[in-house]
């Protein structure tokens, strides 16, 4: 579980509640963004199906986030994507 969450200018570190920290720079967040745009997606015989590999700058900020539930959170990118949900697993 996530105790909290720090934003920075290129990375953002979050805080779980055995205090250790997990440090990931904003940039790789963006490039493996979960949603089915970005991702792709699976019927149910495994076929995947879409996806476009994201290019992004190294310079990419997180202007907001919400947490999802107890599972995760949905990042607004400085390029405007928001449709991903990371989840804390």
């Amino acid at each position: 579980m996530i105790q909290s969450i720090n934003l920075f200018k290129n990375e953002v570190a979050f805080v779980w509640e055995d205090q250790t920290t997990t440090v990931i720079q904003n940039y790789v967040l963006r490039q493996n963004c979960p949603c089915a745009f970005c991702s792709g997606e699976s019927d149910v015989f495994g076929n995947k199906y879409g996806g476009e590999k994201v290019q992004t700058t190294k310079n990419i900020e997180i202007i907001k986030f919400e947490k999802i539930g107890y599972y995760g959170l949905q990042i607004l990118f400085s390029d405007g994507h928001k449709d991903g949900i990371y989840t804390f697993s």
